[in-house]
């Protein structure tokens, strides 16, 4: 597997490497943002149904730039799109934390992840013209396991500063929370290095309408990717932003010991997205994938019965890592199914259809676990897991990859 690695990395462009570098710093301010933010704003007073719908407004800026994104990387040079789009999103992250009403904060929050999203949605799309079809699919799972990699160091980071801080500067643990998201944005900021870097052929100024440019998309195919996505993201919405608070509220734990689990978690992450080109060559990728999520839904179950603390680790990190790992291989099919003039679209539309689900699933997965409990929400999550590999297997299952990024129906 490694000598596989290093033979296909040799082939990666000087593009994809300078992305690959200005990630990882992005990867890493992001992992501690994501990690602390929900502590952060427990600990200064807002309820579960409120963070619910911090994170609900903010998928709901992903989910209106989709569209908005797709026309933008088509006609923009995709070095200014990285640059931009990450200066706006760290502003906008920035802001949030900055004021501390309600209000203001479903403002930022929205606009951050609308700009963060312009800058996610680019990165398929960019892989996809500084690529071959040969080390393609490993420079997809070799970006998701840096990503790993990054969010790993970023959940380290991320669990102990706010402790380290409340003890050597006696601070309270909002405000160490508070300094240490600050920081995580100037992580991030890094990332824009590199960014700078990156060239790139002019966009070709193509002058077609937008109607005709909708009706030449192949949506038979696109509505078939699309679904499965989202019985997936209200699944996810429903109990994956909460994992921090789960750990917090059922176990009683710490930020720095949640930070020592949402770290196990990358590691086993990690190992899954670079075994994930290897295996899914051996049972196709559309196999991979439907396994991978039906082989995650007991561990799911396990979350939702059980009172052990040691038990429900294991099912988080094994849990995390089957649906992670697919995370890449679902990317690459998506862009091989589709024409390439469709790329760009359809991983807009892959973002909107997840984020969207994602966004109402998480409004509402915060009234539940404030009203109910977890359980409820795994429950739920079960059940759409399911659908979604159902689908995802039963839509699917008529294509095949042809050698030009083409499709067809045998």
């Amino acid at each position: 597997m490694i000598k596989d690695y290093i033979k296909y990395m040799k082939l990666f462009s000087k593009n994809s490497r300078l992305f690959l570098i200005g990630g990882v710093f992005n990867g890493i301010g992001m992992a501690v943002f994501s990690l602390l933010f929900n502590l952060y704003l427990e600990e200064y007073g807002f309820s579960k149904s409120d963070i619910g719908q911090i994170l609900s407004y903010g998928s709901l800026g992903a989910t209106v730039v989709a569209i908005p994104a797709a026309l933008i990387i088509e006609r923009f040079h995709v070095k200014k799109i990285l640059f931009w789009s990450t200066i706006l999103a760290l502003i906008a992250y920035t802001s949030q934390i900055f004021f501390k009403t309600l209000p203001l904060i479903f403002l930022f929050g929205f606009m951050a992840n609308l700009f963060i999203s312009v800058y996610r949605i680019a990165i398929a799309p960019f892989f996809m013209r500084n690529s071959n079809k040969s080390e393609r699919i490993y420079l997809f799972s070799f970006n998701a396991a840096l990503g790993m990699i990054s969010a790993l160091v970023g959940a380290l980071i991320g669990g102990y500063i706010p402790a380290i801080l409340e003890t050597l500067f006696n601070v309270s643990m909002v405000y160490a929370y508070e300094i240490a998201l600050y920081l995580s944005i100037i992580a991030t900021g890094i990332s824009i290095i590199p960014f700078h870097y990156i060239t790139q052929k002019p966009v070709p100024n193509e002058k077609t309408d937008i109607i005709s440019k909708f009706k030449g998309y192949n949506w038979y195919l696109i509505i078939r990717l699309m679904i499965p996505k989202i019985l997936i993201g209200l699944g996810a919405g429903l109990v994956i932003p909460f994992m921090n608070l789960y750990f917090s509220n059922v176990f009683n734990l710490e930020s720095k010991q949640i930070g020592i689990y949402f770290s196990i978690l990358q590691v086993f992450m990690f190992f899954g997205m670079i075994s994930a080109p290897i295996i899914s060559k051996k049972f196709s990728m559309l196999n991979f994938i439907v396994w991978t999520e039906v082989l995650s839904i007991p561990f799911m179950l396990i979350l939702a019965l059980t009172n052990y603390l040691p038990l429900a680790v294991i099912a988080f990190v094994l849990r995390g890592m089957l649906m992670n790992m697919s995370g890449p291989v679902s990317t690459n099919l998506e862009m091989e199914l589709v024409a390439e003039k469709d790329q760009a679209f359809t991983n807009a539309i892959s973002s909107l259809s997840w984020n969207g689900a994602w966004t109402i699933s998480a409004h509402f997965g915060g009234l539940i676990i404030q009203k109910y409990s977890f359980t409820y929400s795994f429950y739920v999550t079960i059940v759409l897991y399911m659908m979604s590999a159902t689908t995802y297997y039963l839509f699917l299952k008529k294509y095949k990859l042809a050698t030009q990024r083409e499709h067809k129906i045998v």
